[in-house]
């Protein structure tokens, strides 16, 4: 038998013996041709790190904060992960009246692949776009810190609360704090999270993404393909001089004396030969392609027709290889990207897109 520290266990071992703390424990029914059962899981560490473990047999003397000695479990690699597991040969002995600190650690993440599923993880990156504010808890006033942090695969809302980051160079954050708000992936770190600068490059220019791939509401995502579909409510709007929201009727109700102003929105879909997604996209992301330009929506002498606007949108996007760039979000009719500008596919894309689409296309 081998007696391991959280922290030795980087391969696939056998008859591990270990001391560790029961961090969390749960239990999930498995159904099977051979009937249904109930396994366990959760997380254990030790002052050396953490793992998950998985238990087909546990012993019920086994509880939540429990320091116990554990003999004959083994590990396997799971998700390309190292697990912990128990079954019937693994014994168990609880040992009250130890304390046991534990040296929390955390799984490395690329932004991507963030999703509500890891509460606490590991990010790298570089910070930008710095914004501050102050709230106030329990009575007292406090500073909290708002970034965009990119890595080579998307970018993500960061809030830092009580402490300034460093920005513009490679940076390594521990106990980052993962949720979902408002159909969005955000993260925030505390005062107590672990920041490390290091050194990290970026590549620039576009990082596209399969549309078959996209799991997770983050941003700094690129997607190319066809607009196969265009909403028939693109176009035209109108919005409150006051309060910018769109009136559908000749007011807004909250601001009837404001006035409006015209604008321009489209909705439509995009296939990249790996699957489609709905895109939104307001003025800024449209004006360049369609070639419209905001004093025409606001001339007087002839104000801009619901038609012309229309069929514009719909000659510039229809049938046309483009490049949007923007970020996601989810509601109850699934993921759609609000974009923040759509181009066409240059020369240095090509290469990018042909291999996206030709299994689909050639």
């Amino acid at each position: 038998m081998v007696i391991k520290k959280i922290g030795e266990i980087t391969d696939e071992v056998q008859d591990i013996e270990m001391t560790v703390k029961i961090l969390s424990l749960s239990q999930k029914e498995r159904n099977s041709d051979k009937g249904n059962s109930v396994y366990h899981y959760g997380l254990l560490g030790d002052e050396t790190g953490v793992l998950p473990f998985t238990a087909w047999n546990i012993s019920s003397i086994v509880k939540e904060k429990d320091v116990v000695n554990i003999k004959r479990a083994y590990t396997k690699k799971y998700n390309d992960k190292i697990r912990i597991y128990f079954d019937d040969k693994t014994e168990f002995a609880l040992m009250p009246g130890v304390e046991m600190e534990v040296k929390r650690t955390y799984n490395y993440e690329k932004i991507r692949n963030l999703g509500t599923g890891s509460k606490f993880v590991a990010l790298e990156g570089i910070l930008s776009e710095e914004k501050e504010r102050e709230f106030e808890t329990n009575g007292e006033k406090r500073k909290v810190y708002s970034y965009v942090m990119e890595d080579d695969t998307g970018s993500i809302r960061l809030s830092s609360f009580g402490r300034k980051l460093p920005m513009g160079h490679g940076i390594r954050l521990e106990g980052v704090k993962i949720e979902e708000f408002n159909g969005r992936i955000n993260a925030s770190v505390g005062e107590k999270a672990e920041v490390q600068e290091i050194e990290l490059q970026i590549e620039k220019g576009p990082k596209f993404t399969y549309i078959s791939e996209i799991e997770n509401p983050i941003g700094g995502l690129y997607i190319s393909g066809f607009p196969i579909s265009i909403g028939e409510k693109s176009g035209l709007i109108k919005r409150c001089k006051e309060c910018k929201k769109k009136i559908d009727d000749e007011r807004c109700e909250t601001h009837p004396d404001a006035g409006f102003y015209f604008d321009i929105f489209a909705y439509f879909n995009i296939d990249d030969g790996t699957g489609y997604i709905s895109v939104t996209s307001g003025m800024e992301a449209l004006k360049d392609i369609c070639g419209i330009k905001s004093d025409e929506l606001s001339n007087e002498k002839r104000p801009p027709l619901r038609k012309e606007i229309y069929e514009r949108i719909e000659h510039s996007l229809m049938g046309k290889a483009l490049k949007v760039q923007g970020s996601l979000s989810k509601n109850t009719m699934g993921m759609s990207l609000r974009a923040s500008l759509i181009s066409s596919i240059g020369p240095e894309d090509n290469k990018e897109l042909k291999k996206i689409m030709e299994s689909e296309f050639l």
